[in-house]
């Protein structure tokens, strides 16, 4: 390149030189070269570095607002690298490589703050550095040199041009892969006075919902207050777990508690495990053309409140999965187990979610990208069981069982209660229709309960009704059935009532297959 030997002295005010990207697929930018005359001369008290930014060019000019993400990059005044003849070069590294458009125009914007820096530029028609007649007679690239006062409005010189040089990344083609794992699972802080005891009972009880743990577990407990006559050193420290169900968990302590108290303080820790179903991996990837990438999952079984799965075995290979969309094919329950718990039923230091990537590119130019600040995955869990406080297997027996029927509510996990209906007129039954899709792991159960205008409807037990037809099961999630309901039989059997409220229990034995429910209706049969 033709220099003009003068260069340029950088005050406040930065100097900018557009360029342009002529590969079509675009380009990843590593660093940006160029060559200086003079550096600032430091003091014990005034060190002053240099600075280099990117800009998009907008209507022919460097952009006045927009900087690219990523592409400031300072040097220190001892790291420029000066030269009589411009042969010594400059390095401005970014911090990672950063993408610029194909058949695009972009600015390197250089800014000090004092003048004693001076790069060196060319200019037609000057004399070239080291020759005593050589003139510069073309513009070197198909950019420009601007000029600013303020950073935001440039002027162009259209006979100059900066020295420098874009280096780009050059990437292995083929593909590789590249293998997330889990964060370790923090503790869970625990609602104020989550510990209950029972008068005469070893049994200790901790209210927490989405816990994920399971019968047998070993989890510790931290920051609790003495509860019911067991002493803060009997209920902190590790404990082997009982009993679970949807609230909390149950263990026992080698005493018993001499009141029933609910208590323990705001600072109490558990150990906690993360249960799921679902899974969408938010992941900020781009893929230039002529790049590809897909992504696997593998993950740790967990055990649905109702089932009969067997938790902690690790998938033997990858499933296939969609990156930023939602992932409900997996089935079934999975974990991501606290550390203490992988260790144990695993192995030391085993991760139990893993997100593996497979990219890959045909051309040196252009890699896909994915950009792990940005990146974070949901996990999306069903709060839902199957109770039958006569079973000991196949079915979900929580810490307190309450039936359906019961007017203040039964222990089910997942239901819909309506609110209370008032009529303009008495009515002797009700159809209910609801429309619903309902895999064969699952179950909709409807209850009922009427009152007239005077009775209070909340202390009025539940009535199980059945469908008046049965339904098939369907695995396809698409598919949605009708079912009906005729409370007070034909024609209307009941005592006139007035008001009315419904609710539905949802069951399941699979976490991973619930039911789904819309159009819910009413009709009131009257007198």
């Amino acid at each position: 390149m033709s220099l003009n030997s003068l260069g340029y002295k950088l005050g406040k005010s930065p100097i900018a030189q557009s360029f342009y990207v002529d590969d079509a697929k675009g380009i990843f930018a590593t660093k940006i070269q160029l060559y200086f005359k003079s550096t600032f001369q430091a003091t014990a008290d005034l060190q002053l570095p240099i600075n280099i930014h990117l800009r998009p060019m907008r209507n022919g000019m460097p952009s006045d607002v927009e900087i690219i993400p990523g592409s400031s990059v300072y040097v220190d005044y001892n790291f420029v690298n000066t030269s009589a003849d411009a042969t010594a070069v400059t390095n401005f590294t970014f911090e990672e490589p950063i993408f610029l458009d194909g058949l695009t125009d972009y600015a390197i914007v250089v800014y000090a703050e004092t003048p004693e820096y001076e790069i060196f530029l060319a200019e037609i028609d000057e004399t070239v550095v080291g020759s005593a007649s050589a003139r510069v007679n073309l513009n070197p690239n198909t950019g420009t040199v601007f000029y600013s006062q303020n950073g935001a409005t440039f002027t162009p010189n259209q006979k100059q041009d900066l020295k420098f040089n874009v280096v780009r990344a050059k990437f292995t083609t083929g593909t590789g892969t590249v293998r997330l794992k889990n964060a370790s699972v923090p503790r869970q802080l625990l609602n104020r006075n989550s510990i209950r005891t029972f008068e005469g009972d070893s049994d200790v009880r901790v209210h927490t919902i989405n816990h994920g743990l399971q019968v047998n577990d070993t989890v510790s407990i931290v920051g609790s207050t003495a509860v019911g006559g067991f002493t803060a050193n009997q209920i902190n420290g590790d404990h082997t777990i009982t009993k679970i169900d949807a609230g909390g968990f149950e263990f026992k302590i080698n005493d018993t508690a001499d009141s029933d108290e609910v208590g323990g303080g705001d600072n109490i820790l558990t150990t906690k495990n993360i249960p799921y179903s679902l899974i969408w991996p938010n992941m900020a990837v781009m893929k230039p053309t002529g790049t590809a990438i897909s992504a696997g999952f593998k993950g740790t079984s967990g055990k649905s409140f109702a089932g009969v799965e067997t938790p902690y075995n690790v998938d033997a290979a990858f499933t296939a999965i969609n990156l930023n969309k939602n992932n409900i094919a997996l089935d079934r329950n999975y974990v991501i187990a606290a550390d203490s718990i992988a260790d144990a039923e695993i192995a030391v230091g085993a991760s139990t979610a893993e997100l593996e990537m497979t990219i890959g590119t045909v051309d040196d130019f252009v890699s896909p990208v994915l950009d792990l600040q940005r990146s974070s995955m949901t996990l999306v869990d069903n709060v839902i069981d199957k109770q039958d406080s006569a079973a000991t297997s196949g079915f979900n027996v929580p810490m307190n069982f309450v039936p359906e029927t019961n007017a203040a509510g039964g222990s089910s996990a997942a239901k819909h209660i309506t609110t209370v209906t008032t009529l303009a007129q008495s009515a002797v039954g009700l159809k209910v229709l609801l429309t619903a899709n309902r895999p064969k792991a699952s179950n909709i159960d409807l209850y009922w309960r009427v009152s007239t205008e005077n009775d209070l409807i909340n202390t009025v037990d539940w009535t199980y009704v059945a469908p008046e037809l049965s339904n098939p099961s369907d695995e396809n999630t698409a598919v949605f059935r009708e079912y009906e309901y005729l409370i007070g039989g034909k024609g209307g059997q009941l005592d006139a009532f007035i008001k009315f409220q419904l609710k539905i229990v949802m069951t399941s034995t699979n976490s991973a297959k619930v039911p789904m429910i819309k159009d819910l209706r009413a009709i009131a049969l009257s007198v």
